[in-house]
């Protein structure tokens, strides 16, 4: 039979097909099983864009960075409320304590000044000395207490600032923070993203295989079940008859025409891994494994 010496294993296939028919088979009144062939849902999944995954990260984040700020906000709210209620009792403990000062060295130099006026002193030198002691003294005591809460005032004051700037800051400051943690959600999720891609392609490429060996089995059996026709309907071609008649020449010219086109070593596995080609070689196939074998040695 004539034919073109094929140069991919698809031509290979169809070459030998065509010799099986030539030479073994051209028998009428088959009809060929109807074996459909296996077809598995693939899975696909949405593969979600940089820009889309940073709006995810973003909401995922916005109700969590919401509560921290304002969280933080209110304990700063609640901290110059208390400073700001601190200063206030202050002023009002000075100047009750103020009053109370001057009501009790008020008190105390009546009371002195009615004893002198009881002794007949009243006008004396002692008791102007003892009424300019006592005004020294009662001016001592204001200046300390007017110093103290100075002090105090001037300490939470200063809290109330800096208390002040760092609540007007809180926008800025966590702002930053929280931009940190949503690049670090979006790193998670485009981790999960490429994982899922992994998942589904060696999914998917599973389904291929398993979808490829069906199709060999359903080739094998459509084979099995057209040999096994023959041989009840007519009877097949001895393999002597076959060699007369140059069928297993040809189907090894056509072999070889293409694996020749092969590095030996990768011939000779793909040889091996294609079980079809006994089919087609009967015998002989054992023998092109060998030869190929012995070529990449």
């Amino acid at each position: 039979m004539q034919f073109n010496i094929p140069t991919t294993k698809t031509e290979m296939y169809v070459v030998l097909n065509d010799l099986f028919y030539y030479y073994r088979i051209r028998r009428e009144g088959y009809e060929e099983a109807n074996l459909q062939e296996l077809q598995l849902q693939r899975l696909s999944i949405s593969q979600k864009t940089d820009e889309e995954l940073l709006e995810e990260a973003t909401l995922l984040l916005k109700s969590k960075h919401e509560r921290e700020k304002k969280e933080y906000e209110n304990k700063l709210n609640s901290s110059i409320t208390e400073c700001q209620q601190k200063l206030t009792n202050i002023e009002e403990n000075y100047i009750k304590t103020i009053e109370e000062v001057n009501l009790t060295y008020e008190v105390s130099a009546k009371k002195f000044a009615k004893d002198q006026y009881n002794a007949g002193l009243l006008n004396s030198t002692f008791v102007a000395t003892q009424n300019a002691i006592f005004e020294e003294n009662k001016n001592a005591k204001i200046v300390a207490l007017t110093q103290e809460k100075n002090n105090q005032t001037a300490s939470l004051s200063a809290q109330l600032t800096a208390l002040n700037q760092e609540l007007a800051g809180v926008e800025e400051y966590f702002s930053q923070i929280h931009q940190f943690e949503i690049y670090a959600k979006v790193n998670e999720l485009a981790s999960q993203r490429e994982q899922e891609r992994i998942n589904a392609f060696k999914y998917n490429n599973g389904l291929d295989e398993k979808e490829q060996r069906y199709s060999n089995t359903i080739k094998e059996s459509k084979m099995s079940l057209w040999l096994r026709y023959l041989d009840i309907s007519s009877g097949e071609f001895t393999k002597d008859q076959l060699t007369d008649m140059g069928y297993y020449r040809d189907v090894i010219t056509c072999v070889g025409g293409y694996y020749d086109t092969l590095e030996p070593l990768q011939a000779y596995r793909d040889i091996v891994a294609e079980k079809e080609l006994a089919i087609y070689l009967d015998h002989y196939y054992q023998n092109v494994i060998y030869n190929y074998k012995v070529l990449a040695e």
